[in-house]
């Protein structure tokens, strides 16, 4: 074995060459014996700790000692008598600090399952193992280790470490949780108690975190309700097929709703701006839900994220935080007017300028508003920049009327030479839900005459059922939906619930921290 030969002459006094080879070469067999005795499971996490270490030390500026070479070489500082002695108290230091805790923490732009979900993936990857429980200790009493149950998909779940959760190999414990952002909502934040030393590992798991959750998001390009935290809608429920409109609603549609998801690329090759505003008009029963749904369909189809704001349940301002977050995004905010009850130009003018301060940050969002009253809408939010396009539903023409009424009863009952003609005059001013109906009586009457055998519905057939159905319709129209005259206190109880929803926070047990105001010139942000 060669050896270095001013080793070998250091210690010529005491040691021959020989001798010294000898023990050379006894230290590397035990080195290789001790290799030897690892794991297959501990060589891989010696390479993972290393391969961290490294790809932590690109984000972590630490110049107090460099490792390079083969001698050791003290700054000049230390030269002198007494130079080694604080050469030596200065390591020791170091050492101490290295051995130090640190809390170390991150905030990511993700809704917080999202991130707790994406951790897991990334410390099994690395260690094998989703970590250890550990007990928190608050002035209330113990919590003990939580997992969480968190939607995946609409029909499967999964069980996330949430909390502290502690790494021994690392000799770290991980806080799990989230925290309120002011112009955010609730983001996913990690936090980490370790020693110093760690320091490098620690800056590679948040960048894994991130990289996990941006390449595997559980919410992006998915369709999803509005709330902070998010569940997932069935688009498989909806048959394109039985979404039926005239042939100027499908077309208007399909160019300002459906086309921007659709070539995405194309448009932005053309620097077409993929930011809509689009309000979707019509009464009760003309299937502005169901063409949401659709919508949602054809965003899943195209990788974007599809979130849905329902009437009651959903603030639109969260919506559209949401929306931000997982862009390029479609958000649909139903009823309108009822978000204008009392309070239209404030709430409706606040929601365009919400939409618009995202997408001026560089946020491909279309929003779909629907309403069934668009007279309550303030005009000067409809006007050409607000609004792009307003698509109102009237009712079906004939080939509509076709297509539905086959779908309500099947080819199979319907006769051969139905007079369709005569069907677009019976079910005139009908709407999708009415035409369904009388559709459907029509096979009523027959399996009423049947003694429950249904039949082959005729022209005739489906003209009864239509008669039959006109005067619940004429009432309908005629009838007042229980408006009443607006009070004060109507208006302030309106005002108090806006701003109820816009504050209130969800339930994080005790895991949820609330960012402090910013003071700006004198002013909270």
């Amino acid at each position: 074995m060669a050896i270095n030969k001013e080793v070998a002459l250091t210690f010529d006094n005491n040691w021959s060459g020989e001798l010294l080879a000898n023990l050379l070469d006894n230290v590397q067999t035990e080195k290789a014996a001790a290799a030897s005795k690892k794991s297959e499971e501990e060589r891989l996490r010696d390479a993972v700790s290393a391969l961290l270490e490294k790809l932590g030390a690109k984000s972590v500026q630490d110049d107090s000692l460099i490792f390079a070479g083969e001698k050791f070489v003290l700054p000049a500082q230390y030269a002198g008598a007494d130079g080694v002695e604080r050469a030596r108290q200065f390591l020791a230091d170091y050492e101490n600090q290295q051995r130090k805790s640190f809390n170390f923490s991150k905030a990511y732009d993700y809704r917080p399952y999202d991130g707790a979900h994406a951790f897991m993936e990334v410390m099994k990857k690395i260690t094998g193992t989703t970590g250890f429980g550990v007990t928190r200790h608050t002035f209330f009493g113990s919590q003990p280790p939580e997992f969480k149950v968190i939607q995946t998909s609409p029909t499967t779940s999964i069980q996330v470490p949430w909390g502290l959760v502690a790494f021994p190999m690392y000799e770290a414990t991980f806080d799990i949780g989230g925290v309120r952002d002011n112009e955010k909502g609730v983001l996913f934040k990690l936090s980490v108690e370790a020693p110093r030393k760690w320091r490098s590992h620690i800056q590679a798991i948040f960048d894994l975190v991130e990289r996990e959750v941006k390449e595997n998001s559980i919410y992006r390009g998915r369709a999803i309700t509005g709330q902070e935290w998010p569940e997932f809608l069935d688009t498989s429920v909806v048959n394109p097929d039985h979404v039926v409109y005239s042939k100027e609603v499908l077309a208007q549609l399909s160019a300002h709703v459906w086309a921007p998801l659709r070539y995405s690329s194309q448009m932005r090759a053309q620097g077409i701006a993929l930011k809509r505003a689009v309000l979707f008009a019509g009464p009760y029963g003309t299937g502005k839900s169901m063409g949401a749904m659709l919508t949602a369909q054809i965003a899943e189809q195209n990788d974007w994220t599809f979130i849905m704001c329902r009437t009651g349940k959903d603030d639109p301002a969260t919506v559209l935080q949401t929306a931000a977050l997982y862009a390029p995004a479609v958000v649909v905010i139903e009823d309108l007017d009822v978000h204008a009850e009392g309070t239209s130009a404030l709430e409706i003018s606040r929601l365009l300028e919400m939409l618009d301060g995202v997408t001026n940050k560089g946020n491909e969002i279309v929003a779909l508003f629907t309403t069934n009253h668009i007279e309550k809408i303030q005009k000067g939010a409809l006007r050409p920049g607000r609004v792009d396009a307003v698509i109102t539903i009237a009712g079906l023409d004939a080939e509509g009327f076709k297509k539905l009424i086959t779908i309500s009863l099947g080819r199979d009952f319907l006769e051969t030479e139905v007079d369709w003609e005569t069907i677009a005059e019976a079910y005139e001013g009908f709407l999708p839900a009415f035409v369904r109906e009388a559709a459907q009586r029509a096979q009523r009457f027959i399996m009423d005459r049947n003694h429950g055998v249904p039949g082959v519905v005729t022209t005739e057939d489906l003209v009864l059922g239509a008669n039959s159905l006109r005067p619940q319709l004429d009432l309908m129209e005629g009838a007042k939906e229980g408006a009443h005259r607006v009070t004060l206190e109507d208006r302030l109880r309106d005002m108090f619930d806006g701003s109820l929803r816009r504050t209130t926070v969800p339930d994080f047990g005790d895991n949820l921290e609330v960012e402090e105001p910013t003071v700006l010139n004198g002013a909270l942000k």
